[in-house]
């Protein structure tokens, strides 16, 4: 590709890409309906088309493009308030028709059509007819048949070796003349853009494939399935070629025309965004469809290769038969006249059988050529005669059965289901009527056939060689379990227990394929009959009358996704550590920003009261953000003014701060009733502390409800000062006086606590503290020597003590914040909770198998656009949570 059309795709890709979450619909569309200068798309009503159109507009004028020549099928499409735009054309008249990818299409009647420009000659060259074929451009094969009767001409032209200057010889120029004279009945031809249905129900892909002496080709329909009986169809595509000059049988004609077929099939697959139920495919040749029903290693290799590119590219697809006169690739194979092509039902519409809403032709084949097919196997391999249609399992029972799967997810439910759909089936074939409850063996003759339709869906190919009396593929998934027919038709594991006592389902059980829902609806039957247990447990139980492909596997996955296991044994969910916020890594005058929290109560007495009089006594711990420094504060009550005393006590000490952090209130629900109170005086603060608080202009911010890992800076200074007190005070009762030194004596040591080096020498023992943000050196380090007699230096003191600050900072800085740097858990970014997600809400003081279910509401998102909190509506209400605090529930993928 050159660089002028390179850039084009490749900007309206990035623009696409780039506008994506501002203008959806039209980045589709620009990916995807684009080739490059026109956009071809639509939409299934004229609201969302009006809104595409707009997006496109839009889209487009951002980087300075400006759409034109617009057309459509709606009129009040056209009419919108683009049309005001001068430099925009709209198309609405009845007869005109747009060229659209080169595909001439007249809006108005929706339907695309051709136009031929042929003068007739007295006489023609070579390069003539060549110039006259190149004129009839026809991407998807609509005048597939026409188009093959011109190639072959012009193969019989260079077989008589004319140069491109020669005049055509008789009779070639009496047969191109005619087909020329002829083409003006091409413009006859109208398609129906739109082909589907108002109303439809599903979509079969149906291929014909056929071969002449003289070319091969292949032709799709689409069958638009819009009643239970009736379907509407529709040509999508055909190919052909040319039959080589060499000489080759026609069977081997034949299957190159599947091998085009198949090819074909795997585009249109690609290219429409259609969910397809079926895929079916017709061939008239009886030896072809035995040479894909045989393995390709038996084959010659001429045979063998497109065998094998077939079997591939059509492997959930069936192959059957169909009469010769019934085959519309016929047409394409042989070539017609574009006189008779405006008209011929068989080509626009298919056989008469699809649109009576039937997948094939009904009668079977006719008898095979066995020389035929045998001379191209390999010698020594013993000629068999294969079926002659390669799909085992009918649409119907396809259909049926998954219809039948979507009733419920309950594997004993379908199996009741079935065996009454068949015990009515007997009585309409017997005329006896049975009653009363289902029979063991009505069951069992259900199941049996449950799993015939499964495996007929899903092993059709090893079903087909086991009955010609043939083994599996060696490829074959099957390969290690030596699999056989029983007397039902399923497909059991004929493995190595053959000789021992234990039950015939348990020696030779049914295969299951790995990947289907019949087979985790019996997985989930057997965990739930046997009390939730494990996987491998699990794995034994279904093994005694199933053999699942990938077993263990599905196993694990039954387990994970089951409800009641999962309230057994929750997995909370958890998201990347976020970022540390903007006071804890910004330099700030300490205790400027400061996290509170409260621990306790401990039992004090005072020292002129008895020995059995013991008083309560609470500690409240601020913490600094920035220097991680730590003042401890008693409380004797619970009152707002107690606490109001607290903080001016601090507030004296260290000076006003800016924002106060602490748990929210309603952290500890159900904990003993101290706590209780306390939280209800900090957590929600009443009219007297709340009117303290904005007297002094203090923020007072909380952390989500039950959400502890958001405080882990105060949290972490609590259990330091437990750990301390639990080792100096055990249970002892100490006077107030006492409590009081030994608080003191842990702060100073909680001050004291290494936050980095404060040089990289070896011989510097020294390092930074909170306690040098406080008072220039450590809690307990030893006394400076005095150095007043000694001369100032270069720097005055107070330079010299402005230094020395500068150079703790400088250490903050550079030590103390690379080492919050790592994250030490939640390392890994998950996917996020969202709307609508069901979870299990923890509760401290509840068994798992209680803790309530819910589903999330709202997400409260960070700077870094992940979840970590969630609201989440439960039958008591709704709560905020951290997702800490919450377990996902597992969905079925």
């Amino acid at each position: 590709m050159s660089n002028a059309p390179f850039l084009a795709i490749r900007t309206l890709q990035q623009l696409a890409e780039d506008e994506k979450s501002r203008f959806p619909l039209a980045s589709e569309v620009l990916l995807h309906d684009t080739y490059m200068d026109d956009i071809v798309s639509g939409e299934p009503d004229l609201e969302t088309a009006r809104q595409l159109q707009s997006q496109l507009r839009d889209a487009l004028q951002s980087c300075g493009m400006t759409l034109h020549k617009w057309s459509s099928n709606s009129p009040e499409l056209l009419n919108s308030s683009l049309s005001t735009d001068v430099e925009h054309s709209f198309s609405v008249d009845t007869d005109l028709s747009v060229k659209t990818l080169g595909i001439s299409w007249k809006p108005f009647q929706d339907r695309f059509v051709f136009k031929v420009s042929i003068s007739i000659k007295p006489s023609y060259t070579k390069c003539e007819v060549l110039s006259v074929i190149a004129r009839l451009y026809d991407p998807l094969g609509f005048l597939g048949p026409v188009l093959t009767r011109a190639k072959v001409l012009l193969q019989r032209l260079w077989q008589q070796r004319l140069d491109w200057d020669d005049v055509l010889p008789n009779p070639i120029a009496d047969e191109w003349k005619e087909f020329v004279t002829t083409m003006k009945y091409i413009e006859k031809v109208k398609i129906t853009r739109f082909i589907l249905t108002d109303t439809w129900l599903r979509i079969v892909l149906q291929g014909f494939a056929d071969a002449s002496e003289a070319a091969y080709g292949a032709v799709v329909y689409l069958q638009c399935f819009y009643q239970s009986n009736n379907a509407k169809v529709t040509i999508l595509a055909s190919k052909s070629r040319v039959a080589p000059i060499r000489v080759i049988s026609i069977p081997r004609l034949e299957l190159c025309a599947c091998v085009l077929l198949a090819q074909l099939v795997q585009k249109i697959r690609s290219s429409l965004r259609l969910e397809i139920s079926d895929i079916v495919l017709h061939t008239d040749s009886t030896i072809t469809l035995a040479w894909l029903n045989t393995p390709a290693n038996h084959l010659k290799t001429f045979i063998a290769n497109r065998v094998s590119k077939v079997q591939r590219l059509t492997e959930n697809c069936c192959w059957t038969h169909v009469p010769s006169h019934l085959n519309p690739a016929d047409l394409v194979s042989r070539g017609l006249s574009p006189r008779d092509l405006p008209e011929l039902k068989l080509w626009w519409s298919g056989p008469s059988f699809l649109e009576r809403g039937e997948l094939s032709s009904g009668p079977g084949p006719p008898l095979m050529n066995e020389s035929e097919y045998s001379c191209e196997l390999k010698n020594g391999v013993v000629p068999e005669l294969p079926i002659s249609s390669v799909c085992v399992s009918t649409n119907s029972d396809l259909s049926f059965l998954s219809d039948l799967l979507c009733m419920s997810n309950s594997y004993v439910k379908i199996l009741r289901i079935f065996s009454c759909v068949l015990r009515f089936v007997n009585v309409i074939k017997s005329n006896v009527i049975a009653s009363g409850p289902l029979s063991a063996s009505e069951l069992n003759q259900a199941e049996n056939r449950l799993i015939g339709m499964v495996q007929g869906e899903v092993f059709s190919a090893e079903i087909r060689n086991l009955q010609c009396n043939k083994g599996v593929l060696p490829n074959s998934k099957l390969g290690n379990l030596n699999p056989f027919l029983d007397s039902d038709g399923i497909l059991r594991v004929g493995g190595r227990l053959g000789n021992s006592d234990l039950p015939y389902v348990s020696k030779y059980p049914a295969i299951l394929p790995n990947k289907h829902k019949l087979t985790n609806q019996i997985i989930a039957y057997f965990q739930l009959k046997n009390l939730h247990i494990g996987a491998s447990s699990l794995l034994h139980c279904v093994r005694e009358r199933f053999w699942p492909l990938n077993g263990r596997s599905l196993c694990r996955k039954i387990v994970h996704e089951c409800i009641a296991c999962f309230k057994a044994k929750p997995v909370v969910t958890s998201q990347l550590m976020g970022n540390l916020p903007r006071d804890r890594v910004v330099p700030d005058y300490p205790f400027n920003c400061s996290g509170v929290d409260f621990c306790g109560p401990f039992m004090i007495r005072y020292r002129n009261q008895g020995k059995g009089v013991l008083h309560k006594m609470y500690i409240c711990i601020f913490v600094c953000f920035v220097s991680k420094a730590i003042h401890i504060e008693l409380v004797s009550d619970l009152t707002s003014e107690a606490f109001i005393a607290t903080l001016t006590r601090f507030f004296g000490r260290r000076g006003k701060c800016a924002k106060l952090y602490s748990d929210n209130g309603k952290t500890f629900v159900g904990a003993n009733q101290e706590i209780k109170g306390l939280l209800k005086l900090v957590k929600e603060p009443d009219e007297t502390l709340s009117g303290f608080l904005s007297a002094e202009g203090i923020e007072w911010k909380f952390i989500p409800p039950r959400a502890p890992s958001f405080g882990g800076l105060w949290e972490a200074a609590v259990k330091s000062a437990k750990y301390h007190l639990k080792r100096i005070v055990g249970r002892s009762n100490l006077t107030y006086e006492e409590f009081l030194t030994v608080c003191i004596q842990i702060e100073g040591i909680l001050n004291s606590r290494p936050l980095c080096p404060l040089s990289s020498s070896a011989d510097d023992l020294n390092a930074l503290t909170p306690a040098h943000f406080l008072i220039g050196r450590s809690m307990n380090s030893i006394i400076e020597p005095n150095l007043t007699d000694l001369s100032e230096g270069v720097l005055k003191r107070w330079q010299r003590v402005t230094r020395l600050v500068q150079l703790i900072w400088n250490k903050w800085h550079r030590g103390y914040l690379s080492e919050l740097q790592q994250r030490n858990k939640w390392q890994f970014q998950k996917k996020n909770v969202k709307v609508g997600d069901l979870v299990v809400l923890i509760e401290d003081n509840m068994p798992t198998f209680k803790w309530p279910l819910g589903r999330v509401t709202k997400l409260y998102s960070g700077n870094d656009t992940l979840i970590r909190v969630v609201k989440v509506k439960t039958q008591s209400g709704e709560y905020k949570r951290a997702i800490s605090r919450v377990c996902l529930l597992p969905m079925p993928v």
